[in-house]
């Protein structure tokens, strides 16, 4: 058997197998002969089947078997025994030339990746921003009226009622041409909440003051793509001037009736908790402080991750990025119901994603690294607090442990949990964490947008002035004084 070692660059090798026939034959052999044992075939004595016929039957899948134990061996004996070469991942076989049906020589190229070599970057002033926002009492007021909005209820209109902004409409609606001649089939009993925002300003127009009976044309300019908020287009075909055109008619009018903020909508909104107003509020803010605490302090973990991520310059292999390609196809694959979607071009969406992919090892590399630097780890009295955290006065710690342990890949979940938060502890230590609010990045955002705006300026300027007769002559002169 040959074997050959050869560096791709740092961090990815191949090992290139050669083993002559006459060694993979009698292996062959060995495992024919213990299927044969096992083998009843009629016509023939249990285990006495000729080795022909055991060839012919078994031969090609026993190659396999064989094939993948030889590779294996030569794979631990030249890479996994060898203390010049950390692995990192599974080796991935990328190529294999052996007849499973004739035998003959086996050939094998196995990539494989080593742990690259690099130090912790000093992140030390680097700054990070840190969404921060003060919920004001206008913002605590708009979220009780979305509130009263999802709990509002529906009753039929009174005869001769006309519909107003708050009203729900139900139409009957039918593409027409430009001489209001029927030109596609009717979409009957199409509801329209008149408060929805993304409701077709023309179709908003036409219904509001409409009544029960009252039949109406609407023309709407032509856009490219769906709409939300409008019925969808029997038979809107494009139209030379761009206007699609049709007629409504209001078959029933619902008025939306808000519940007051009373004790009753209150009890319900806090269940059961709270009858007062004030206390409402004093929720209501709480759960915003709450979820914006969280919302901003992922997305500060991630901006930590990413200037991190890009303070290292190595290698980032490439078996362990193909297989994160593999993970994240397989995910699809599982999101469909075990299969890809129809027409899902895989090549594509791997090229699309190799980034990503990149990014991902590369900060699971880094990741590694800091955590054995600073010799973090998670100890059986960690997940015992963690567990004491989750418990309640309905469930107890020993039903939460009892939970978590007989859930598949919960306890692991939990442990990379607890290691991210001690991770991302000692960043925000390191980092300078620089505090803004949305009025200070949009003020930032403007500032640059105007500086962009001005150097654009500048260049076409320049660039106008050079194409003058005048800048041409002042280049030529530029020209002729440095050739002497």
């Amino acid at each position: 058997m040959e074997k050959t070692i050869t560096p791709v660059n740092d961090v990815d090798y191949t090992l290139d197998i050669h083993v002559p026939s006459e060694e993979v034959e009698p292996r062959m052999l060995v495992v024919l002969k213990e299927q044969r044992k096992r083998m009843n075939l009629k016509g023939f004595r249990p285990g006495k089947v000729p080795m022909g016929h055991v060839r012919k039957m078994v031969g090609p899948q026993v190659a396999v078997q064989v094939t993948e134990e030889i590779i294996g061996e030569a794979f631990r004996e030249a890479i996994s025994e060898n203390e010049q070469y950390e692995v990192l991942g599974q080796p991935r076989l990328s190529e294999l030339d052996y007849d499973f049906d004739k035998g003959g020589d086996l050939k094998a190229e196995v990539k494989f990746a080593v742990r690259p070599q690099f130090e912790i970057a000093d992140v030390a002033g680097m700054e990070v921003t840190k969404f921060v926002r003060e919920f004001t009492d206008e913002d605590i007021d708009a979220d009780i009226e979305r509130r009263r909005e999802a709990a509002a209820t529906t009753e039929e209109a009174e005869e001769g009622a006309t519909a107003g902004e708050n009203d729900s409409v139900t139409i009957d609606i039918q593409p027409v041409n430009e001489e209001g001649e029927v030109s596609g089939p009717k979409q009957s009993d199409a509801q329209i909440v008149l408060a929805d925002p993304n409701l077709r300003a023309e179709l908003m127009a036409a219904l509001l003051g409409s009544s029960v009976g009252e039949t109406k044309r609407v023309d709407f300019p032509h856009q490219h793509g769906p709409n939300e908020g409008e019925p969808a287009p029997a038979e809107a075909g494009d139209h030379e001037d761009h206007v699609d055109r049709y007629v409504i008619e209001v078959k029933s009018i619902s008025h939306r009736i808000l519940p007051e903020v009373d004790a009753e909508f209150i009890k319900a909104q806090t269940n059961g908790e709270f009858e007062e107003l004030d206390d409402l509020k004093a929720q209501i803010r709480e759960q915003m402080e709450e979820s914006w605490d969280q919302r901003s302090k992922q997305a500060l973990e991630g901006k930590m991750v990413e200037q991190l991520v890009e303070a290292h310059d190595f290698g980032v292999p490439e078996t362990l990025v193909d297989a994160t390609l593999d993970v994240m196809v397989n995910d699809i694959s599982q999101r469909s119901g075990g299969n890809l979607p129809e027409g899902f071009d895989v090549d594509h969406y791997r090229n699309e994603q190799r980034e990503q992919a990149e990014r991902q090892v590369k900060w699971l590399l880094v990741k590694q690294k800091f955590v054995d630097e600073e010799k973090l780890e998670i100890t059986n009295e960690d997940f015992e607090a963690e567990f004491e955290k989750i418990a309640s006065d309905e469930v107890n710690v020993d039903m939460v442990k009892q939970y978590f342990t007989q859930q598949e890949g919960l306890i692991e979940q939990m442990g990379d949990n607890l290691l991210n938060q001690r991770i991302f502890a000692l960043l925000e230590e390191r980092f300078e964490i620089v505090e803004k609010t949305r009025e200070v990045l949009e003020a930032e955002r403007e500032e640059r947008e105007r500086i962009e705006e001005e150097e654009r300026a500048a260049a076409e300027a320049a660039a106008k002035a050079a194409a003058s007769p005048i800048g041409k002559l002042k280049s030529f002169f530029r020209r002729d004084k440095d050739e002497e």
